[in-house]
């Protein structure tokens, strides 16, 4: 019996030192009193057992895993998984493979706040169109989305595929001469080969740009095309206007007064023969009946040429000539109307008249026509001209004639526009030229075989365009 108490307390005093190895600790390192506590083993005290914590050597108590792979990031070599070490990484948050960097700054585009995906200069997030280059940033709708990715550009809500005119907004797709683009876009809606700005009737084909009453609307769009008050519908001659015959429509004189083939009642000089019926500066009145002039200024078809950089216009006599020359050579080339140098031939033979640099400046080109306007003093004294007295017109580039032109006794290549004899008026003696012609000087010669008490007036030297020609 003593001997199984011995071997019971062996065995209590075991069981009771195997539990103060594992389950307990002394206090104060005696053997009596003290709350027992667990051993848990935390080598980087963050708080996290080393059984339970991502990054056992490495505090982090956040236990933040951002590849969720089992291993803190502070740990991890390669945190976001993308199989990209850190060290490597240009977005180690965020997974990258191709570490694609588009505008070289070393952080790649997944994570590049000022990424410029598409090159233009815009970052993505100001760029209206980040994935399509646009430098100019143009949104013709401002819908924030710039024209070159944007499906509707104008914003009309035709897509840009199917809208005839897609940068210009029209819903009504109205296309007048079908060509497939939109009236909005086009400078000739009606497709009659006439500019809109010009066109008489912008919406209906014209190309003659008949205005039988010229009031400036064409006659295939005036609800009135003979002016006379009453509305086509109800004219009994839409087409006639004048005073009415038994019949109710007008008569239509045909009397040719100058015998030109033009009707007076057409005629724009019914007393002075003028078949081609030019009108150079368009006021309704032939160049050959036209007491006004010929329109030369600033706004006109046809511009002055004035003097410039110290150019002086003079002349002098040529061939065999008395007293010729040319007096106030200068009114020639100051703009005005009411001034005017004179070209005088006193005696003059085999040639013989004045000479005259009229232009002498910077080189004109694109004109159709040049000349001067003109005019004829009276004079008490006999005028003698035998054999024509030529006025010759010669350009220059530099000192390089490209061209020379004649009128009066000689070829016709000069245009005398109303010309009178001896009364004062003025009128426009020009000449045609071709628009690639370059001339930075020109020459008039006043002569002929046989001149006596013969002078020319001089007011303006000009050039411009001719829409007639």
């Amino acid at each position: 019996m003593s001997r199984l108490k011995t071997i019971s307390l062996l065995l209590l005093v075991a069981v009771l030192g195997l539990g103060g190895l594992y389950g307990c600790k002394s206090s104060g390192g005696s053997s009596g009193g003290g709350d027992p506590t667990p051993n848990v083993q935390d080598d980087d005290n963050d708080g996290i057992p080393n059984n339970e914590d991502n990054c056992p050597q490495m505090p982090n108590n956040d236990q933040r895993d951002e590849d969720g792979d089992g291993i803190g990031d502070v740990c991890d070599d390669d945190i976001d998984g993308d199989e990209v070490d850190n060290d490597d990484d240009n977005c180690p948050w965020v997974p990258n493979e191709d570490q694609l960097d588009s505008d070289d700054d070393g952080i790649g585009d997944a994570c590049d706040a000022n990424n410029d995906d598409d090159g233009d200069g815009f970052d993505d997030g100001e760029d209206n169109c980040p994935n399509t280059p646009n430098p100019t940033q143009s949104d013709i709708d401002n819908d924030g989305i710039g024209d070159a990715c944007d499906d509707d550009i104008d914003g009309d809500g035709i897509p840009n595929g199917e809208d005839n005119c897609p940068y210009v907004a029209n819903h009504d797709q109205l296309d007048t001469d079908g060509d497939g683009v939109g009236d909005a876009c086009t400078g000739d809606k009606d497709g009659d080969d006439v500019p809109d700005e010009q066109d008489n009737c912008p919406i209906v084909p014209n190309t003659d740009q008949a205005d039988l009453d010229q009031d400036g609307i064409g006659d295939v769009c005036d609800d009135d095309r003979d002016g006379d008050g009453v509305e086509n519908g109800h004219d009994d001659c839409p087409d006639v206007a004048g005073p009415a015959s038994n019949n109710g429509c007008p008569v239509d004189d045909p009397t040719d007064t100058d015998g030109d083939g033009i009707p007076d009642d057409q005629d724009n000089c019914p007393t002075i023969p003028n078949a081609d019926q030019a009108d150079s500066d368009g006021d309704g009145i032939g160049d050959v009946c036209d007491d006004a002039g010929f329109t030369c200024n600033d706004v006109s078809n046809y511009q002055p040429l004035l003097a410039s950089d110290g150019f002086l216009a003079d002349g002098s006599a040529v061939g065999i000539c008395i007293s010729c020359g040319i007096s106030d050579a200068g009114n020639m080339i100051d703009g005005q109307d009411n001034s005017f140098a004179t070209l005088n031939v006193t005696a003059a033979l085999i040639y013989g008249g004045a000479d005259a640099l009229v232009y002498d400046g910077p080189v004109i080109s694109g004109v159709n026509r040049a000349g001067f306007v003109v005019s004829k003093p009276n004079s008490p004294l006999l005028n003698l001209s035998l054999l024509g007295n030529f006025v010759t017109l010669t350009f220059f580039n530099n000192d390089t004639e490209v061209a020379e032109t004649t009128a009066d006794g000689g070829l016709l290549g000069l245009e005398l526009l109303g010309f009178g004899t001896g009364d004062g008026s003025q009128r426009f003696l020009s000449t045609q030229l071709d628009p690639s012609l370059e001339f930075n000087r020109v020459r008039l010669r006043y002569a002929g075989l046989l001149n006596v008490n013969d002078s020319l007036r001089i007011h303006r030297v000009c050039a411009g365009t001719d829409p007639a020609l």
